[in-house]
């Protein structure tokens, strides 16, 4: 049986939860990247085309935040000045050098690293699947 969904009467966004607490609008990345340095832009757009790679997904930009979801969040961004900080939300601990924080929050751990430029993307790329 597949997983239930609730559908928001305002904006007919889907979520797992009924009732989910949410914005109606997903904002625009154009509107997050403003001002920011040409690195940091660089990595947010090559994340943002690696993830869209991965199959249909949900992108919504508000201030300085960008989740990215298909049943519910998966990975999320926090543009920085100099960097973009990411956050990949998993159902298990895994231990890699490059994050710089790992917090278990109970139904899934959160694993955080900073990335300034694309080469440092590169070397994290692998993490994000």
């Amino acid at each position: 049986m597949p997983p239930q969904t609730w559908q928001c009467p305002n904006c007919q966004r889907e979520f797992s939860r009924k009732n989910q607490r949410h914005a109606c609008s997903t904002g625009n990345s154009a509107d997050v990247l403003q001002g920011r340095p040409l690195a940091v832009v660089e990595v947010y757009r090559a994340i943002e085309s690696f993830m869209n790679n991965l199959g249909t997904l949900e992108t919504v930009a508000r201030d300085r935040y960008v989740p990215f979801r298909s049943r519910r969040i998966f990975v999320d961004l926090s543009i920085m000045r100099d960097a973009v900080r990411v956050a990949i939300h998993l159902g298990r601990r895994v231990d890699n050098p490059a994050f710089i924080k790992i917090v278990d929050g109970g139904k899934q751990v959160t694993h955080v690293v900073n990335i300034a430029s694309l080469a440092e993307l590169k070397n994290t790329e692998p993490l994000l699947i």
